[in-house]
C-alpha cells in the first residue's frame, strides 16, 4: 500500500465561493467537500481565516494555493508556505496543493500560472522546492498540471517533465483533466497517450471544468459546465478505472449559473463515474512501468537562467517593453541582459502567444480591481472613460512586489484609486462626483485590508458581546472610546445613495447633491465595512470619544447651554447615541485605569 492509498476518500466537491455560499450551504448534503483558495485566507487580514472554520462543521476543507511558484529561480517563499501550513492545520486538511509553474520572477508578481521550460534544471528546481513545501506543510503536497498558452522551446516533453518532478519530489498529482483536454487540443496530442505516460498511481485529486473556445484556441476559463467539452467526462472514466482517485473537484469561478442545479448535475455525474470505477476491479495503465527516460546533460540551458525568467516576466507585464523587443530583438534583448540563444527562445515563443497571455494577465488584474473599487469602475464605464484609464493603469503600474500591502489585489486597488486621484488633478471637470466616489471606496479598502482596523474591530465586538447591555446611568458614567477602525468623512453629495445606485446598475441622475457626513465602521466579517449617513452632532460626539471623558462630560461639551453643564435629558440623549454607536461597533467603553 502506498501513502496515497492511506488518504481519505473525499468524493466530489466544489470550490467554496462567497457568491455561491447560500446555494452551497442549502445543497450541502449533495456536496462532499469544499476546496478553499488558500490565498484568500493567507497573506490577508487576521480575520480572513476565521471565515473558513464554520464550514468544517459539515464538510472536509482542502486548501489549494496559487502562489507557491515552485518553478521560480529564486529562494522559496517559506513565509508564504508557513501561512498555508497554518491554514492546513486550522482546517485539518489531509493534503494540500498548488501548480507546477511559476507565478513570480524577479520582483514581478505575475498573478498568473506561467509555464516553465521542460528541462533538467527545471526538474531539479521544482522537485527541490516541492520537497521543501511538503516538509513545511506536514501533509502530502500535490502538484497540478496547468494549461499553457505558449511553450518555451524545451528538450523534454510535458509528460516526462511532470512525471520526473513528482517522482524526485515524492509528491502527489492533482490531475486537471480539463487542462489535459485543452492542451491536447491546442498543442495537438493524444490525451490518452499523455495520461498513460503519467504516474497515475500518484493521482490523489482530479479537477474538472468547462472552458471556452476563443480565436481557435481552448481557454481554461472555469466559466462553463463540464459538458462544454464532453471529452473530459471520458477522460475521468479513463483515469478512475486506472487509479484510486480520492477526490474530484468541479471548478467554476465565473459566469455562475442562475440555476445551481446545473452545478449539482455535474457533481452527480462525477459521483456516478467514481462509484462505477471503484466498484470495478482497477485496470493497470497500458504501460505497466513508466518509460526509461534517456540520459541527458544536466547542464542548465539558457532558458533556465534567472535573467531569462525575469525578462519573460517583464515582457508579459510591460506592453511597451514587449513591443520594443519584437521590433528590435537584439538591442532590447541586450538591454534585458539576454544572450542570443535566450533572445531566439523568446522569438520562437512568438509575439502572438506572448501578447495573448499578457492580455489575459492584464484582464485578470482589471477584473479584480472592479471588485476592489466597483463604484469607481462603474462610473468610469458609464462615462466611457474605463478603457483609457484601465489602459493607463496597466502601462504605469507593472505588478511589482510591494510588501506594504497584504496582497496584490489590495495593492492594485490602492494603486488604481491613486491613479484616479491623479486623473482628477489633470481633469478637474471630473472631480464631482468621482472624487467623492473614489474617496468613499478608498476608506472602505483601508479599513478592511489594514491590520490595525481589523484587529480593533474584533476587539470592540468581543467587548460588546462579553458584557450585559449597560443602562443609561452606567453609560453616562462610562468613557466611550473610538478606534482606528472608525472614520468620519465629509462628502459633497449623498455618496451613500450614489454608490448604492452605481453598484446596483441604477440611474444616478437624481441622487441628491447636498453635502453629507458618513460614518465608516469596520465590523467583524470579511470586507464588512458599515457606512451610515450621520449629522454634525454625531460627528462632533465621535470626535470627543477618546476614552478620556465620560458620556455626561461629552454631553456637556455638546450642550448649547451654559459651558460645562448638560441637562438630564441631554445626557440621556447622548447616552442613547453612544449605545447605538456601540451596536454599530463604532464605540466601546474604555476600561478604567487601576
Amino acid at each position: 500500500m502506498s501513502r496515497w492509498d492511506e488518504l481519505p476518500m473525499l468524493g466530489v466537491g466544489i470550490g467554496y465561493r462567497p457568491e455561491l455560499r447560500e446555494q452551497q450551504l442549502k445543497h450541502g448534503d449533495r456536496i462532499d467537500w469544499f476546496e478553499l483558495i488558500a490565498d484568500r485566507y493567507v497573506r490577508s487580514v487576521p480575520e480572513s481565516m476565521e471565515r473558513a472554520l464554520p464550514l468544517l462543521e459539515r464538510h472536509p476543507l482542502i486548501p489549494h494555493a496559487l502562489e507557491t511558484s515552485v518553478g521560480t529561480d529564486a529562494p522559496l517563499d517559506e513565509a508564504y508556505c508557513q501561512e498555508v501550513a497554518e491554514l492546513v492545520r486550522a482546517v485539518r486538511a489531509p493534503f494540500s496543493s498548488d501548480h507546477l509553474c511559476m507565478t513570480r520572477a524577479g520582483d514581478v508578481e505575475l498573478g498568473q500560472l506561467t509555464p516553465l521550460p521542460f528541462t533538467e534544471a527545471a526538474i531539479r528546481r521544482c522537485a527541490a522546492n516541492a520537497r521543501r513545501v511538503q516538509e513545511i506543510l506536514g501533509v502530502p503536497f500535490l502538484l497540478e498540471n496547468i494549461t499553457y498558452a505558449f511553450a518555451i522551446p524545451s528538450p523534454l516533453g510535458e509528460a516526462e517533465f511532470i512525471t520526473r518532478v513528482l517522482t524526485e519530489a515524492d509528491c502527489g498529482l492533482l490531475l486537471d483533466l480539463a487542462n489535459v483536454f485543452i492542451n491536447s487540443q491546442n498543442h495537438r496530442y493524444d490525451p490518452y497517450a499523455f495520461l498513460d505516460a503519467l504516474p497515475l498511481e500518484r493521482v490523489v485529486q482530479v479537477h474538472l471544468a468547462g472552458g471556452e473556445r476563443r480565436g481557435g484556441q481552448w481557454i481554461d476559463s472555469h466559466s462553463q459546465r463540464v459538458d462544454s467539452h464532453p471529452e473530459v467526462w471520458k477522460l475521468l472514466e479513463y483515469v478512475a478505472e486506472r487509479s484510486q482517485v480520492r477526490a474530484v473537484l468541479i471548478e467554476r469561478d465565473q459566469n455562475f449559473p442562475e440555476e445551481f442545479q446545473e452545478m449539482l448535475e455535474d457533481i452527480d455525474r462525477a459521483k456516478e463515474i467514481l462509484h462505477r470505477a471503484h466498484r470495478a476491479a482497477p485496470r493497470p495503465p497500458h504501460r505497466s512501468t513508466l518509460p526509461a527516460w534517456p540520459e541527458r546533460p544536466s547542464t542548465p540551458l539558457p532558458t533556465d537562467a534567472h535573467v531569462f525568467q525575469t525578462a519573460l516576466a517583464r515582457l508579459l507585464v510591460e506592453d511597451g517593453l514587449r513591443k520594443r523587443f519584437f521590433a528590435a530583438p537584439p538591442a532590447v534583448g541586450e538591454e534585458l541582459g539576454l544572450g542570443p540563444e535566450q533572445v531566439e527562445a523568446l522569438l520562437a515563443v512568438g509575439a502572438g502567444h506572448l501578447n495573448t497571455f499578457a492580455h489575459d494577465l492584464s484582464s485578470k488584474r482589471l477584473s479584480l480591481i472592479t471588485k476592489a473599487a466597483p463604484a469607481s469602475c462603474r462610473w468610469l464605464q458609464l462615462h466611457k472613460l474605463w478603457h483609457d484609464v484601465s489602459h493607463r493603469f496597466t502601462e504605469e503600474h507593472a505588478p511589482r512586489h510591494s510588501p506594504e500591502f497584504v496582497n496584490r489585489t489590495v495593492r492594485d486597488g490602492f494603486w488604481f484609486l491613486q491613479l484616479l486621484s491623479r486623473v482628477l488633478e489633470e481633469r478637474p471637470e471630473l472631480r464631482f462626483p468621482l472624487e467623492d466616489i473614489l474617496r468613499f471606496e478608498r476608506v472602505q479598502l483601508e479599513l478592511c485590508s489594514t491590520v490595525a482596523p481589523v484587529e480593533t474591530a474584533l476587539e470592540f465586538r468581543r467587548a460588546f458581546e462579553s458584557r450585559a447591555a449597560p443602562g443609561v446611568e452606567e453609560l453616562a458614567a462610562a468613557r466611550p472610546l473610538s478606534g482606528p477602525h472608525v472614520r468620519v468623512e465629509r462628502f459633497g453629495c449623498d455618496v451613500v445613495e450614489l454608490v448604492r445606485r452605481l453598484n446596483a446598475g441604477e440611474a444616478t441622475e437624481e441622487v441628491p447633491l447636498k453635502p453629507s457626513l458618513v460614518l465608516f465602521s469596520k465590523a467583524p466579517g470579511f470586507r464588512n465595512v458599515r457606512h451610515l449617513a450621520i449629522n454634525e452632532r454625531t460627528s462632533a460626539l465621535l470626535a470627543l470619544c477618546d476614552g478620556s471623558r465620560t458620556t455626561a462630560e461629552i454631553a456637556a461639551r455638546l450642550s448649547p447651554g451654559a459651558a460645562g453643564e448638560a441637562s438630564a435629558q441631554e445626557v440621556r440623549s447622548c447616552a442613547e447615541v453612544v449605545r447605538r454607536l456601540m451596536e454599530l461597533n463604532a464605540l466601546t467603553l474604555a476600561v478604567p485605569a487601576n
